[in-house]
């Protein structure tokens, strides 16, 4: 497939919204991805600190996840129309047990943050996840200083549940239930987002 930019990508998209597309993951998202969590501001964003290993080591361990994948979690590239990469969204620690999985989200430009793309991105993730996956509830975990990561997060229909300590830093756990979201998006509640 060919975006109207002319990159080649292996990978569909898998969910496209007014402003931005969700496709699998590509080898050239690699260099991105080093960059925005090499930085010690992008990092801060995620509660984690700055990537300390060559580019080298990531791209391998890169490969290796999208030659192999992992059951517990999968990632994925967020772009506008033109196919610059904005950042990625995915799941982890699914457990088919609980049928459950943690969502997460990054924008990696400054620039890029403030404009919805965060919001869209998750509600397109959202449908993505229910139409295509077994989970049953989806959770997050937003640093408690970050509000307008809530603030999205409460727009795409995330709740409230707890607020927890990470590594010394306070986080928001906020969740969603397949039933309710789906009644949601049926009632039109993420209608600027199909």
């Amino acid at each position: 497939m060919t975006t109207p930019s002319g990159h080649e990508f292996d990978h569909p998209v898998v969910a496209k919204g007014p402003s931005i597309l969700i496709r699998r993951k590509v080898r050239a998202d690699a260099e991105d991805d080093y960059r925005w969590r090499s930085d010690p501001e992008n990092a801060r964003y995620d509660g984690e600190t700055a990537l300390q290993q060559s580019f080298e080591t990531f791209l391998q361990q890169v490969e290796a996840e999208l030659a192999f994948g992992q059951p517990e979690m999968e990632f994925f590239a967020i772009t506008n129309d033109s196919g610059r990469h904005l950042g990625n969204v995915m799941y982890y620690h699914a457990d088919s047990y609980l049928g459950e999985a943690e969502f997460g989200l990054t924008l990696g430009e400054d620039a890029d943050r403030g404009h919805g793309f965060g919001t869209e991105a998750a509600v397109l993730f959202m449908r993505f996840l229910w139409q295509n996956y077994p989970f049953r509830r989806v959770y997050l975990h937003a640093l408690a200083w970050n509000e307008r990561a809530i603030r999205c997060f409460r727009r795409a229909g995330f709740n409230e549940a707890t607020r927890i300590m990470r590594n010394g830093e306070p986080f928001v756990r906020m969740e969603a239930s397949r039933e309710w979201w789906l009644l949601w998006d049926g009632e039109g509640r993420f209608a600027a987002y199909a």
